[in-house]
């Protein structure tokens, strides 16, 4: 029966350039002991999702990220399984960045890789940010900015993230 099926469902596509019901489909994917979405190349619902670590601030002040209490928002296009969101609390950078949207960032860069980016910062305090990352005064120490809030001069930045996507509330 399964040879059956599978002739016929090959047949469908190529001779006759039909595209298979989705019962055929799930009929060979129970064959082949695996999924329609497999198939398909569909990634599963579990990988649709990514931790919300908390907040980053834009103004505000907000200290470190911890596990967000498990939450999940969900994943943007292409994400990775290192990609993971913070939402802005604060108004220093609009209009490029409101309060409430989500942030997705899927890997940690020094500061000098991301000069005159925005991206999300962790201060050596352990806030963190969305900011502008500029040059400081002296090697090692940088001066984040915003689009309508004073500078930050001369911090240490442990690290700067660049921003994979954006979801306005």
């Amino acid at each position: 029966m399964a040879a059956g099926l599978g002739n016929t469902f090959v047949r469908d596509m190529l001779e006759r350039s039909r595209v298979p019901s989705i019962d055929k489909f799930a009929k060979i994917a129970k064959v082949l002991d695996t999924t329609v979405a497999d198939l398909l190349g569909e990634q599963p619902d579990a990988q649709r999702f990514v931790p919300l670590m908390g907040y980053v601030g834009a103004g505000q002040a907000v200290y470190p990220i911890d596990d967000g209490g498990g939450e999940m928002a969900e994943a943007p296009p292409e994400a990775s399984e290192s990609t993971v969101a913070v939402r802005i609390k604060g108004d220093s950078m609009l209009p490029a960045f409101e309060d409430g949207w989500l942030l997705y960032y899927s890997r940690h860069l020094p500061p000098h890789e991301m000069i005159n980016r925005r991206c999300v910062v962790q201060l050596a305090d352990g806030r963190i940010l969305v900011k502008t990352i500029r040059r400081g005064a002296a090697q090692d120490v940088w001066t984040l900015t915003s689009t309508n809030a004073a500078d930050i001069e001369d911090v240490v930045v442990e690290w700067a993230a660049p921003i994979d996507w954006i979801r306005p509330r």
